[in-house]
């Protein structure tokens, strides 16, 4: 077995101690080296195989909220299209429902007119006080009610009933007014018997 020593040159004047390694030592320490750097190239390793798993994952997170947020955003702008459409139709609706409304309100003012002034008519006829012209005017507008009739809370005058002549635009018509009582009431109704332009009449 080789011994390692100083040479006799070196060694100092005092007596000091001496360390001597045999082979085998060297190999033991050589052995535990190797064994320390395998240990360090391992958990290296490990730290590494650690690392790019850490990375994948963090990779495999981020991409999985890219897509979530990718996803959030198309929900988003579907959302904002479909809002919008919802508000083009309500408005659309509303525009409706307004113009609607608006031809109601005009309807029922004009038959709030055509009310009031066949009241009138009716009250002038009643007393005798209409002229020829308003006579007429009765008839048409007793036309255009449902069923061509009007009740009278009182008889007629008798020189009511007969043709009446009257011009409605370019058109001059006739009516014929026809009385009667039925279940306690005076009822007149107006029948057209003659249709033809002004011009020709």
């Amino acid at each position: 077995m080789a011994t390692i020593s100083h040479p006799p040159h070196s060694l100092p004047r005092h007596k000091e101690w001496t360390v001597s390694y045999t082979q085998r030592d060297v190999d033991t320490i050589r052995e535990q080296i190797e064994q320390n750097e395998s240990a360090k190239r391992h958990w290296l390793f490990l730290g590494l195989i650690i690392a790019v798993a850490a990375l994948v994952g963090a990779i495999v997170l981020l991409s999985t909220n890219y897509a979530l947020y990718n996803s959030s955003q198309s929900e988003r702008k579907r959302l904002a299209e479909e809002n919008a459409a919802l508000k083009t139709r309500a408005d659309q609706t509303q525009q409706q429902l307004d113009t609607l409304t608006e031809q109601q309100n005009k309807s029922a003012q004009s038959r709030a007119d055509a009310q009031a002034k066949l009241d009138r008519l009716q009250s002038q006829v009643l007393k005798g006080k209409a002229s020829g012209a308003e006579i007429a005017s009765f008839a048409r507008m007793v036309y255009n009610l449902p069923n061509s009739r009007v009740e009278l809370s009182e008889r007629p005058p008798s020189d009511l009933f007969r043709n009446w002549k009257t011009t409605n635009g370019s058109m001059t018509e006739v009516y014929t007014l026809v009385g009667g009582f039925a279940d306690g009431k005076w009822v007149v109704y107006s029948t057209l018997v003659a249709r033809k332009s002004a011009a020709s009449s």
